[in-house]
């Protein structure tokens, strides 16, 4: 038994972090077996029998050293202060202030008898809060719901309703009551498990987390959480892109085969619905790929050569699709659907859409080319992509290379197509739109880097980013060559021969 050399004083001060963390093992109380030693002071009694070991009384000394095992029981009449483990426990605070008697009632306002389901309160309303829980009525206050607010009224009004809600409002917990199946399953104590579990999981404003689902059951009370963390951000934005991506092949092979007198420029197309939404509405074009045809003669992409009957504008073909106006409509549309996009001013839209679409489009036709293994670009309906010339031809081509060179997987090419049309350097943009427009691209620009940094490496990410360069420079030898190809015929046939979304696009 340890028996102390001298009188020590008691310390109170300290609480359990300090000690443990005190460089001084005299301080910290702590042996080499990390063991507390606490120091039991020497009582003195002056003409009182002092205590043996085996219990007896002996009147030899006036003075004696009790032992600790019974010094051990005596502590609470030694120090009449609330003596409380420095230890956390489950219940925190609640430990120490269980520590001394509830005098009164939490929700009536009457004597309190303990602690009941964690709260101070009588027999009455710790009855009533068990019953209510267990029933499958519900109860409706005839009053203004403050039967039960004692800053009010002395003496509560008789209410179930309010009574109940005062139960809840201070905190009694459901949870501490035994129950068997049967009770647990009755709808009030579901409500109730419910709303406090919600309650005391839900996140904080500066919480980065989604409570995504509750789990309800006596032994299992935990909330399952989604951490919003910047890797599940990134895969939101690429899950999104890949839906998307899924509609617009959808809607490039659906039957939906418009007039180019039907669409009156990209104005139109800005101010109309979204057309992705065809795609479930249309059946898939019949009859497709489209047999092999000999090569055709070069002709003009804007069909000024296949007029109508009426001598007006291209003829149409039901079961063939106009591609390079199909394709620009359906870059417009893809472009619609960004919720950045609708943030933008019409004017800011118009020229975003203006310069980004043909990069946009010569990207898409380019990989879904090199998916399907060719070379060179094909349409959906097997068709190769219409050309003037070898140049015109050099300039279709030139975006199919570097696919291959870098073998761009679908995830990068969603990206490398998000951050094409999120151009915040398009010139004559407000300031605003280049805010927002910014703000876009860093975030997928983000989701590629780190696509990169977990499957490829970082020169890869740099390798994808020159692509942009070659977009760029693609969509300016396309604009030249319509140009120099094109214009010239528009001045000698009727103005209702241009397409004008082609016109919009191609315009410098």
């Amino acid at each position: 038994m340890f028996q102390p050399s001298e009188s020590h004083i008691l310390d109170d001060s300290l609480d359990l972090p300090e000690i443990l963390n005190s460089p001084n093992p005299q301080i910290s109380g702590l042996d080499s077996s990390g063991y507390s030693i606490v120091p039991i002071p020497l009582v003195e009694f002056s003409k009182n029998p002092s205590f043996s070991e085996d219990g007896t009384t002996s009147s030899e000394s006036t003075s004696s050293v009790i032992p600790s095992e019974r010094f051990s029981k005596n502590i609470p009449e030694l120090f009449p202060e609330d003596v409380t483990s420095s230890e956390p426990t489950s219940s925190g605070t609640k430990e120490s202030r269980r520590t001394v008697r509830p005098t009164e009632c939490s929700v009536c306002g009457l004597p309190a008898n303990g602690y009941h389901y964690d709260v101070p309160s009588c027999n009455g309303c710790k009855t009533f809060f068990r019953r209510m829980c267990l029933s499958e009525k519900v109860f409706q206050c005839k009053g203004n719901s403050d039967c039960f607010d004692l800053s009010k009224r002395a003496t509560p009004l008789k209410c179930r309703f309010c009574r109940h809600q005062k139960c809840i409002t201070v905190g009694m917990n459901p949870l501490a009551m035994e129950l068997d199946q049967k009770q647990a399953e009755s709808s009030n104590f579901q409500k109730l498990i419910k709303r406090k579990e919600i309650k005391r999981e839900e996140p904080d404003d500066d919480d980065d987390c989604q409570v995504v689902q509750v789990i309800n059951s006596q032994k299992s009370k935990n909330v399952i959480k989604m951490m919003d963390s910047t890797e599940n951000k990134l895969q939101k934005s690429i899950d999104m892109l890949i839906y998307l991506e899924a509609k617009v092949e959808k809607f490039r092979k659906s039957a939906y085969n418009p007039k180019s007198t039907e669409i009156s420029g990209i104005e139109f197309l800005l101010q109309t619905e979204s057309r992705i939404a065809y795609a479930d509405r249309y059946e898939p074009m019949p009859n497709w790929p489209l047999p092999p045809q000999p090569p055709r003669k070069p002709f003009f992409p804007t069909g000024m050569k296949e007029k109508g009957p009426c001598g007006k504008g291209p003829k149409h073909h039901p079961d063939r699709k106009n591609w390079l106006f199909f394709n620009l409509v359906t870059t417009v549309e893809y472009a619609k659907t960004f919720m950045f996009f609708h943030k933008l001013e019409s004017k800011d839209q118009f020229i975003l859409i203006k310069h980004v679409t043909l990069a946009c489009m010569n990207l898409h036709i380019s990989f879904s080319s090199v998916q399907r293994k060719f070379a060179e670009p094909i349409q959906p309906d097997g068709s190769p992509t219409p050309y003037f010339d070898e140049t015109h031809y050099d300039a279709m081509v030139m975006s199919v290379a570097p696919l291959i060179r870098c073998q761009v997987q679908s995830v990068e090419y969603l990206l490398l197509k998000a951050i094409c049309l999120c151009n915040p350097a398009v010139p004559d943009l407000s300031p605003n739109a280049q805010k927002t427009i910014a703000i876009e691209r860093e975030k997928y620009a983000d989701a590629l880097f780190d696509h990169c940094l977990r499957n490829r490496s970082p020169a890869h990410f740099a390798q994808l980013m020159q692509i942009f360069d070659l977009l760029e420079r693609q969509q300016r030898m396309q604009k030249d060559i319509h140009l120099l190809y094109v214009a010239s015929k528009l001045a000698k046939l009727p103005k209702e021969c241009a397409i004008r979304v082609i016109e919009d696009i191609m315009d410098n």
